[in-house]
């Protein structure tokens, strides 16, 4: 399979690992949820590095997820939070903007660069954005991205966007150091210590949300596995393709979220929204293409 196949491949795992976050957040705080969804992929990707006979260690390694960690758990705290006070359909498409800020991470860390033809598949999967507050066109025609600013969801999308920009650009770099598979697995675990800690202080004093009985175990076991798909077919195409493009059709998750949104919350304006991602896809396609 080449990139473009296992970008897809990942799209649809991190839109269908985000309906289990969603659907957890009905009981559980950020913290609960996110620690819960990452502890539970851990069992399903910890078994693809046991019998290795050495592990790709190294002093840059360590210091570049030492680096990473802190800025991936509070971009992921924003996100489910993010998804937990707005719509999917509405919220998960400004990750779309995640493409044109890593156009200048990767260019200062990675030293990569895109043709012409990439860069306006970029901008299309951006234009898609634009898009999806079309309806607010009628009232001026800047108040689609007035909206962008106006909506908590969408303002805490964004910020999360440009962090993953940066994220996604270490993580290539993390796996040029080792391997996609044992850096996926490794950067989770990484990632799982802090959160782990942050969420048990929480539970000890109070201030957490925990309901993991019942449907809400099904949720987790069913979001981990996932998730770990996810992690692990990210990290096998970031390998082979430069940051921005597979992070671009990466971003395709966003019709099967605007999609998850429809059928599973009931979430309205789906047809408009299906427009502006069906956008952002036709520039996906332009990547594989350029």
């Amino acid at each position: 399979m080449d990139w473009f196949a296992i970008s897809l491949a990942c799209a649809y795992f991190m839109s269908t690992s985000e309906v289990f976050s969603k659907l957890l957040l009905r009981d559980n705080d950020e913290w609960t949820t996110g620690c819960g969804m990452v502890l539970a992929s851990l069992p399903f990707m910890a078994p693809l590095i046991m019998g290795r006979d050495s592990l790709p260690l190294s002093r840059d390694l360590l210091l570049l997820v030492s680096i990473a960690i802190p800025f991936e758990i509070l971009a992921y705290y924003i996100y489910l939070s993010a998804i937990r006070i707005a719509p999917l359909s509405l919220s998960v498409p400004y990750l779309s903007f995640t493409p044109v800020f890593a156009i200048l991470t990767a260019a200062l860390v990675l030293q990569e660069r895109i043709s012409s033809k990439g860069f306006a598949g970029i901008l299309m999967v951006t234009v898609g954005a634009y898009v999806l507050n079309i309806e607010r066109f009628v009232h001026h025609p800047l108040a689609p991205l007035r909206e962008i600013f106006k909506s908590p969801g969408s303002r805490r999308m964004l910020t999360v966007a440009l962090i993953w920009s940066l994220t996604s650009t270490l993580g290539k770099k993390g796996v040029q150091l080792s391997d996609p598979v044992f850096f996926g697995v490794f950067y989770t675990v990484s990632l799982s210590i802090p959160m782990l800690l942050i969420a048990g202080w929480r539970i000890k004093h109070g201030p957490a949300t925990v309901n993991l009985k019942g449907r809400n175990t099904v949720w987790l076991i069913l979001g981990g596995f996932v998730m770990a798909l996810a992690t692990i077919s990210h990290f096998h195409a970031i390998k082979l393709a430069p940051v921005s493009y597979m992070i671009a059709v990466k971003r395709t998750s966003l019709i099967f979220s605007v999609l998850y949104g429809g059928l599973i919350f009931k979430e309205d304006r789906i047809r408009l929204r299906l427009l502006g991602t069906g956008i952002m896809l036709s520039g996906a396609v332009m990547l594989y293409l350029a």
